[in-house]
């Protein structure tokens, strides 16, 4: 049922709005219906709503009151052709007949039609100028909190609920209130899941003219107790999906949304949508590179305990080197020379976390307060296990290959814990593996023995050890490289000092896996002894 009516003020000239219901909000605030510049009008003064077949006009508690034909008015009464209402300093004539045709306008009178054009476009100027406004808001430098307080402050602001809510969605996928605010006292109302699938699951705005009469709210008793009846809701959607989305709700007796305001909230959710998306972007970059930063800083100082420059004695020659798959790892090489004898380990920590790192700066630790003082390789890997083994809660392990070469007679004394068997080339260029007793890892059983292998090496021998990140390195097709192609390797590299024998084996597995991401840390050590 249509009505029209004619606002008359002394701040402009008449003019008359044609309404088709259900209801019109008439107040202060942009939004309005009929919107009345006048300070002792409040934002939401009254409105009038069809029931029953015919137009009833409320006063909305308003502190200086609504009167209809000079008449205190009092919660709501029929309104009729010929009424007027006095709101401040504005009159409101009903022009309409009971029937619900509206009256035509004289036509010889071109101020009503010309008023009206003139009353809408600043209702819609009004709107623009707040979505404006909200974008220069939104493109400041904000968290996502602060962010999300700002929508829901510019809601209020325009749309003038009781309550309203912001969810997101969470990285289980759950939709989670990220902010919320409310008018009053009063227990937070809950979102009903119903309303949360239709608007976030299926990307549709909602529009809840009466909860009461909803079958999206049956059931819902925290919208009920609340006296909530009129809702409406948005997504916050881009072209990666749903994010969340803004629900706002009042009580029918404040405000009753409508299709207007649906249509600013869906405006509002598409402003705030990008902004959501690229500040959460930004805060995780920023987190990510905290996170790069102290990896950094965990990789230099990891790299600064290996051995800055390697033993220098003219018994032998030395190479090593250890490349992490990642920003730190678990692989360890160390010398130790005490007196005539060159103690070396290569060994592999479970894992590739800082955790290992840890793991492997505990494991130098102790392999040089126990490689001296004439100790054996057996004693030596004995000490280490039960240290690492004791209140080993965290349950990591590490393999490892410790050796001690008399550099005065060239006997070898090597101990494998659970490592990857090491090489001997002789001096003819020839590979071979060092069958060696398999003992258990270090840091898995306290009290475990190890037995060593004792072999003379031939002066212009060389003695290879590595982890088995050599040996599991993969091409872009999955295939490892494997020990017979570390062995060739190694033999292709024979004649070359151990530095650069150690820079070109690394290089043919390197080359063997580019394109394919490292899985595992690159450690490999040559000793040659000269006699």
């Amino acid at each position: 049922m249509s009505i029209r009516v004619r606002l008359q003020s002394p701040h402009a000239a008449p003019a008359d709005f044609d309404f088709a219901g259900p209801e019109i909000a008439i107040g202060r605030a942009a939004t309005a219906g009929l919107v009345i510049q006048d300070s002792r009008v409040s934002r939401q003064h009254a409105r009038l709503v069809q029931r029953d077949g015919q137009w009833w006009v409320e006063d909305l508690g308003t502190r200086n009151g609504t009167l209809v034909n000079g008449t205190p008015l009092e919660g709501a009464r029929p309104w009729r052709a010929g009424d007027r209402l006095q709101i401040g300093d504005a009159t409101i004539l009903f022009l309409a007949p009971e029937g619900g045709h509206a009256v035509a306008a004289d036509p010889a009178d071109p101020a009503p039609a010309a008023g009206r054009e003139t009353a809408w476009a600043n209702r819609d100027g009004a709107r623009m100028s707040t979505l404006n406004e909200i974008h220069r808001a939104l493109a400041g430098p904000l968290t996502v909190p602060a962010l999300l307080d700002l929508i829901l402050a510019r809601c209020f602001d325009v749309l003038h609920p009781e309550e309203g809510a912001i969810l997101l969605r969470a990285p289980d996928g759950a939709m989670v209130t990220a902010a919320s605010r409310r008018e009053g006292a009063g227990p937070t109302v809950a979102v009903p899941r119903r309303l949360i699938d239709e608007v976030a699951g299926k990307g549709q705005p909602a529009l809840v003219l009466d909860a009461a009469y909803d079958d999206r709210f049956a059931g819902s008793q925290s919208v009920m107790a609340a006296g909530i009846r009129s809702i409406v809701a948005a997504p916050i959607i881009d072209a990666d999906g749903t994010l969340g989305l803004i629900t706002l709700c009042s009580r029918l007796a404040v405000r009753k949304f409508t299709q207007p305001d649906l249509d600013m909230l869906v405006s509002i959710a598409s402003a705030a949508a990008l902004r959501v998306r690229n500040v959460a972007l930004a805060e995780a970059l920023a987190a990510r590179r905290v996170i790069e930063h102290e990896l950094a800083l965990a990789h230099d100082v990891q790299m600064s305990m290996l051995p800055r420059r390697l033993p220098a004695r003219p018994e032998v020659l030395l190479g090593a080197q250890l490349k992490p798959a990642r920003e730190i790892g678990g692989d360890l090489y160390d010398f130790v020379v005490d007196g005539d004898r060159l103690w070396f380990i290569v060994a592999d920590v479970a894992g590739k976390s800082i955790a290992a790192a840890l793991y492997m700066a505990i494991v130098k630790t102790l392999f040089r307060a126990t490689a001296r003082d004439g100790a054996d390789v057996e004693a030596v890997a004995a000490r280490m296990n039960g240290e690492l083994a004791r209140e080993n809660e965290s349950m990591m392990f590490v393999t490892a290959a410790i050796a001690s070469l008399d550099l005065g007679s060239g006997e070898l004394a090597l101990v494998d814990a659970g490592h990857n068997p090491a090489l001997l080339i002789d001096p003819r260029g020839r590979a071979s593996v060092l069958d060696v007793a398999k003992g258990v890892a270090l840091g898995v059983v306290a009290d475990a023995a190890y037995r060593a292998r004792r072999i003379q090496v031939d002066a212009g021998a060389t003695l290879i050890l590595y982890t088995d990140g050599m040996t599991d390195a993969r091409d872009v097709g999955g295939m490892m490289f494997g020990e017979p192609r570390l062995h060739a390797a190694v033999v292709a590299a024979a004649g070359a000092p151990p530095g650069a024998l150690v820079a070109q084996v690394m290089g043919d597995v390197e080359r063997f896996a580019t394109g394919a991401p490292p899985e595992d840390d690159l450690t490999l050590l040559a000793v040659r002894y000269l006699g």
